[in-house]
């Protein structure tokens, strides 16, 4: 299942400086970095009235936001902390699916059903990166191919020495 880890172990021992890249980060910050860059990514900068609004100089598409959102989440999980809400989202809308109003449906049933959503249709980049954070979570508790962006986020991320 995992024939693929092999090339994410050499790309990431490629980066590696014989200690922390970016000297000591945290799980915790990574989720707060990625957090301000789909808000900032995400949101059209305002002025007040009178005055010229700030530039934007990259705004995030809907594929973008969501590949985003779900690395964020995935360190969300990881972070703990005030970061758990993430997971307690992810938890509450599985719920929806998995008590048996809509059948015998599983956590893997839950995130096919929001892949088949994302594929066929372009959301906005706000709610594309909020499917991506409630994506991780729910790909996080369902395992199996689910769980393998995860498990190589995670891993790349050791590797990095980033946690």
């Amino acid at each position: 299942m995992y024939e693929h880890v092999q090339y994410v172990q050499m790309a990431a021992d490629t980066f590696s400086v014989g200690g922390r890249l970016l000297g000591s980060v945290g799980a915790g910050a990574i989720a707060t970095a990625l957090s301000v860059a789909m808000f900032a990514g995400i949101k059209e900068p305002k002025a007040a009235e009178g005055k010229k609004a700030g530039k934007q100089r990259r705004k995030l598409n809907s594929t973008e936001a969501t590949a985003m959102g779900l690395i964020a989440g995935t360190f969300y999980i990881v972070a703990g902390s005030i970061w758990t809400v993430g997971k307690e989202i992810s938890n509450g809308f599985a719920s929806i699916f998995t008590g048996g109003a809509f059948g015998n449906a599983g956590l893997g049933g839950v995130a096919l059903i929001i892949s088949a959503y994302l594929y066929y249709r372009m959301p906005r980049p706000g709610w594309a990166a909020f499917l991506g954070v409630l994506m991780a979570g729910i790909c996080s508790a369902a395992g199996g191919i689910w769980g393998l962006p995860e498990f190589l986020l995670l891993l790349l991320a050791g590797k990095l020495n980033l946690l």
